[in-house]
């Protein structure tokens, strides 16, 4: 069984569905019936996709003679019992996939719901899709409201395309961009930070490290220690929590998040593993304490957990290792992007950062069309 169907919950199940055939059955557990690619939601924000073009039915996958959808939210789960409960099915399952991603928590903050946009769901960037485009200047402030949050690389991209955007409207703006990290994205390293950094100062966005979000206003936000900030824009990367039913299931550890192996993905309840978002995984390596949050890890343990979970019930093949592999890119303008790539496990970690040209933009371009056909 498969609780939750984004870029990891679905890779797995395909993967399961396909390797066992006629001798199991896959239940996915999904309320929604399109899901969209995260990576290519910043794309619709700036007009340069439509809703429907970044969205995958989940039919084909429901089509499948071994595979049972139920398109109901998870109320309850069981692992004592073995049961997952929704509004109108209890199901027992012999292995439990939980890939429920993680929560926008707008609420953990005063007036952020009232006032931010965001990017990060499909309604969001439809929003902030019309706030840019009826933009008429001003003081853009993009920020990062707390740690852990989805994509690393992900504020320092909308830094920079909102301001080619507003450059090419001829736009006058100020972009600044507060994070409570000390340096941008930390699991990479102090080297590829300055890099980030440099590549932000060059295009004249103001970057406020350390800086922690306490409340927000109409026409400002204001931090821990008494600073704020005058917008006339304000693009958050809202808070991240676990969903509650995996709070309440007594799955999450002293990180808020669901503890796992990182070689096999194996909460510390049989049979029972987690990937993605909504896992917590110790980094070997002092950059940052825990592996951050991104897509491409959630396919790369779907692959491993997909694998060994046939091959213990077919009882044959080999069980493999997850490797902690990763990339992601880092788009500079409409055309152009950066690209990271390494082994986020290993200690010290081997990273490699490649500048910002055409090429990675059309692998991004690749990867979108791969994934949605």
């Amino acid at each position: 069984m498969v609780l939750g169907c984004g870029l990891g919950g679905l890779k797995v199940s395909g993967l399961v569905s396909k390797q066992l055939g006629r001798s199991g059955t896959v239940t996915i557990v999904e309320p929604r019936a399109k899901i969209p690619l995260p990576s290519s939601l910043p794309w619709l924000a700036f007009g340069w996709r439509e809703p429907n073009s970044i969205l995958k039915d989940l039919k084909s996958l429901a089509n499948r003679k071994n595979v049972r959808l139920v398109a109901e939210k998870v109320e309850k789960i069981n692992v004592a019992g073995r049961i997952i409960k929704t509004q109108s099915h209890e199901i027992l399952y012999d292995k439990l996939v939980i890939s429920l991603g993680a929560d926008l928590a707008f609420d953990e903050i005063p007036g952020l719901d009232k006032y931010s946009h965001t990017m990060y769901s499909l309604e969001g960037a439809l929003k902030l899709r019309d706030a840019i485009k009826n933009f008429q200047g001003g003081s853009i402030v993009i920020g990062v409201c707390r740690i852990p949050y989805k994509c690393p690389a992900a504020p320092y991209e909308l830094s920079l395309l909102m301001e080619e955007t507003m450059r090419r409207a001829r736009k006058r703006v100020d972009i600044q961009l507060f994070t409570p990290e000390p340096h941008p994205v930390p699991a990479a390293g102090s080297v590829i930070a300055k890099q980030v950094e440099r590549l932000v100062a060059s295009r004249g966005i103001k970057y406020l490290p350390k800086t922690k979000l306490v409340k927000v206003e109409r026409d400002r936000v204001e931090f821990e220690g008494g600073s704020a900030l005058k917008y006339d824009l304000f693009v958050a990367i809202p808070p991240h929590r676990p969903p509650r039913v995996v709070v309440e299931a007594g799955l999450t550890g002293e990180s808020g998040w669901v503890p796992v192996n990182p070689q096999n993905l194996a909460t510390r309840f049989d049979d029972v593993y987690a990937i993605g978002d909504v896992t917590s995984m110790e980094t070997p390596h002092g950059h940052a304490p825990f592996l951050p949050k991104a897509g491409v890890f959630a396919q790369g343990q779907a692959e491993v957990v997909a694998n060994n979970i046939a091959v213990s019930l077919a009882g044959k093949g080999e069980m493999r290792q997850w490797d902690g592999i990763g990339s992601c890119h880092l788009q500079v303008s409409k055309s152009e992007s950066a690209f990271l790539r390494g082994s986020f496990l290993s200690n010290p970690p081997r990273l490699e950062f490649h500048p910002a040209s055409r090429k990675w933009y059309l692998d991004k371009v690749r990867r979108e069309r791969d994934w949605l056909s």
